[in-house]
């Protein structure tokens, strides 16, 4: 078994975040000579910018605290956040792209926001990626049992082409392995991580041809 420090999880966090604000500004850059007279692009580009910008000084500012080994836990909604997660998605990554939800009412759970919502989103991409000719992004939530311990179970499914179960099994959640060209292949890997600090666990269900689902269990502590 592999074990990764909390440390080796945020610096995980802090790579990936900020390669995904880079390849926003690349992005940008590449449009700007074209598109720079007009004024939709002017405006896109201003909030993009000032979006990048707040984005990078809460990168630094988490990362200060984690470097102190701080994990902040509160009572958190799994929903509020899956939801954050969505609206995060660049609306032209989900243009091709029917959403549906089957969220019921969850109790609230200790876990941090931050850390737990960069787990989400990495899921939820992993996804979107998996389906670039358009497909369906289906988001549940429901309570399980499990040893007779309740547990929060999130599904995040999509309809692409699917995995191997030899792919799951020995790359999907490994560091610096990834099929994009763009990517680090440290998101699957870190969502993992994170989801581990917070005594939960990641499930893959997948077969090519028919898509995949990701299933997510969190912890309910009935007395927390």
């Amino acid at each position: 078994m592999v074990r990764v420090s909390l440390q080796q999880t945020v610096d995980s966090v802090v790579i990936h975040d900020l390669k995904n604000l880079a390849f926003r500004l690349s992005a940008l850059l590449q449009n700007m000579e074209e598109s720079y007279e007009n004024p939709l692009f002017k405006q896109s580009m201003a909030e993009i910018l000032g979006d990048t910008v707040r984005k990078m000084n809460a990168i630094v500012s988490r990362y200060r605290q984690s470097r102190q080994q701080i994990v902040v836990k509160l009572k958190v909604d799994i929903n509020q956040i899956l939801m954050k997660s969505i609206e995060d998605i660049p609306p032209r990554r989900m243009r091709d792209l029917q959403t549906e939800f089957s969220l019921i009412e969850l109790p609230l759970i200790w876990g941090d926001p931050f850390y737990l919502h960069n787990a989400f989103r990495s899921v939820i991409e992993n996804g979107i990626d998996a389906m670039p000719r358009g497909g369906t992004l289906t988001i549940s939530t429901k309570l399980a049992t499990q040893r007779k311990k309740k547990k929060i179970c999130v599904e995040i499914s999509d309809t692409g082409a699917g995995m191997s179960e030899s792919f799951v099994r020995d790359e999907l959640f490994s560091a610096f392995r990834t099929t994009k060209d763009t990517g680090l292949g440290l998101g699957l890997f870190t969502s993992k991580q994170i989801l581990a600090l917070h005594s939960g666990k990641i499930e893959v269900m997948s077969t090519p041809g028919s898509g995949t689902t990701f299933r997510i269990l969190l912890p309910v502590e009935e007395n927390g």
